[in-house]
């Protein structure tokens, strides 16, 4: 009877269906704990981020204010009875600051892997944001590195590289310091006379007009990138946490 191939037919049709929303279910579950593991690690690479995005921040107050010094006291020497030590020590810190760089794997993963999907429209914006401010950054650090290689060959030809080494115990970065924190090594430096390996005027005023637009720069790169790459980091890591209650 025709009703007997209806229900076969029915029967069939509810099986192949239910099928269907068993499998969409699974794969929705296994889509969605992708995506928390995805959101876990892309919230510790954030809080790895803020940490670095802090310290560049920081970084670039401290010498900022040493190349600002090294600029006053450079272009007022003799007024000022301004030892080289003092010009050693400020000039250091010519060299002393890393340029920033993301722990951006996870998003490189999502991008690549094109799961970039299974974040949400409301997370994946965010994150296109923020690599995007990203991308902004690094292409400002490219067009200013033939700069900053101008500024170090000034440097080399002012300062002599074998005297930084024993004059600041193995370099910049041990003189590294807070605002309100200065090393011992500062005063034992300021009162050294270590011959400059070019006592030249013009060359002297040419490295200063070069730092004056280093610490621009600098600031330049905390302000306009460096600060709003942090509040863009900062409201995605509470939104990792809020979506995929994250601790």
């Amino acid at each position: 009877k025709w009703t007997h191939y209806f229900w076969e037919f029915l029967m069939l049709f509810l099986a192949v269906f239910c099928g269907f929303l068993a499998e969409n279910k699974r794969e929705h579950m296994v889509e969605h704990q992708r995506a928390k593991v995805y959101a876990a690690n892309l919230y510790e690479e954030l809080k790895k981020d803020t940490t670095g995005i802090n310290r560049t921040i920081q970084d670039i107050k401290i010498a900022t204010g040493k190349l600002d010094s090294f600029c006053l006291l450079g272009t007022e020497k003799t007024s000022r009875n301004v030892t080289n030590g003092m010009l050693y020590y400020y000039a250091s810190y010519t060299t002393l600051i890393n340029l920033y760089a993301s722990e951006n794997t996870t998003i490189e993963q999502l991008k690549g892997s094109g799961n970039l999907r299974l974040m949400g429209n409301t997370v994946s914006q965010l994150i296109n944001v923020y690599e995007k401010k990203l991308n902004g950054l690094e292409n400002d650090y490219d067009l200013t590195k033939p700069e900053f290689a101008k500024i170090e060959e000034l440097y080399f030809k002012i300062f002599d590289g074998y005297a930084i080494q024993i004059l600041l115990r193995e370099g910049p970065a041990r003189v590294r310091d807070s605002v309100n924190s200065m090393p011992p090594i500062r005063d034992a430096v300021f009162k050294m006379n270590t011959p400059l390996i070019n006592e030249d005027p013009a060359m002297m005023k040419e490295f200063i007009g070069w730092l004056h637009f280093e610490s621009q720069i600098y600031r330049h790169h905390s302000t306009n990138f460096l600060i709003p790459l942090k509040q863009t980091a900062t409201e995605l890591i509470a939104l990792l946490k809020k979506e995929y209650h994250l601790k």
